[in-house]
């Protein structure tokens, strides 16, 4: 098989080679923090020019983190319910319902741009069990769809690498479209604060690209106040709560990332559940 060049309708779509490539590379790292063999593969078969992200160790970083903990995220959420939907939201390339390889039943829906999806087709063909859908995230009809196949459903949506190339309106959409038609609903998200987010120029990898950052946000509770609806479950830093595993792989180019204001909450991710849930525990 030859290998295949991506064409990108959407210039944003062009960043889901950034996880592809940084998967692979920390797979065969000495002590990887994530194993992906799949992405290894995949990579192995695309025509691009990754050497432009080869010397970006803090993405490869982060991205490993952030997999890990959405993949841990998956898991804890397939094994609370029995009835459990989970919506990966821009997956992009990431194999991630192969890599987890979950014994348990649960229904899973992959969410993209149509040029995403075609290629992801390519590599990581669809089952019953895990099902493509492609749109724009800030509409309603894949919800409605997912709505019409699991009226009753736990459902776990992930926005992971995709809300920092949304304006705030449109984050907000997606807040408000979840909560309009579920009942019972977990989001979790990968954030960046404002002050990168109006410096695409600073991520080594993302400049680039074509693709350029809109939307930051520095207090998870600002989210809250959107709706009633949702509640703070947990914060998620990787600059902090990762500190001691980043400062053994970069050594003393990680004390500012950790100990000035701007970078130590810069990046990481923030989950929410429905407030009806929290009350209904109560």
């Amino acid at each position: 098989m030859g290998k295949i060049k991506p064409e990108f309708q959407e210039n944003v779509s062009e960043t889901l080679l950034i996880p592809l490539y940084m998967r692979a590379k920390e797979s065969k790292e000495e002590n990887p923090i994530i194993t992906d063999k799949t992405s290894e593969a995949i990579l192995s078969m695309v025509d691009y020019n990754f050497s432009k992200f080869y010397t970006d160790v803090r993405c490869q970083l982060c991205i490993s983190f952030r997999t890990k903990y959405f993949d841990d995220a998956v898991r804890n959420f397939v094994a609370k319910y029995d009835d459990a939907v989970v919506v990966l939201i821009a997956c992009g390339l990431d194999p991630r319902v192969e890599r987890i390889s979950i014994k348990k039943s649960y229904q899973a829906y992959e969410l993209d741009f149509p040029d995403v999806i075609n290629l992801r087709r390519q590599f990581l063909p669809e089952s019953s069990n895990n099902r493509y859908l492609t749109g724009n995230i800030t509409t309603e009809g894949w919800i409605k769809t997912i709505k019409e196949e699991h009226p009753n459903g736990h459902f776990l949506f992930i926005l992971e690498g995709v809300a920092m190339y949304l304006t705030e309106e449109e984050v907000k959409r997606v807040f408000k479209n979840i909560d309009d038609n579920f009942e019972h609903a977990e989001i979790y998200m990968e954030r960046m604060n404002k002050y990168l987010s109006r410096r695409t120029y600073l991520h080594e990898s993302v400049k680039n690209t074509n693709a350029t950052f809109r939307w930051g946000c520095d207090n998870p509770k600002e989210i809250e106040r959107w709706s009633d609806s949702f509640k703070l479950k947990s914060e998620y830093y990787y600059y902090s709560d990762e500190y001691n595993r980043i400062r053994k792989r970069i050594g003393l180019k990680a004390i500012p990332l950790k100990y000035l204001p701007r970078n130590r909450r810069s990046l990481g991710i923030w989950s929410y559940e429905k407030r009806d849930r929290i009350i209904a525990k109560q």
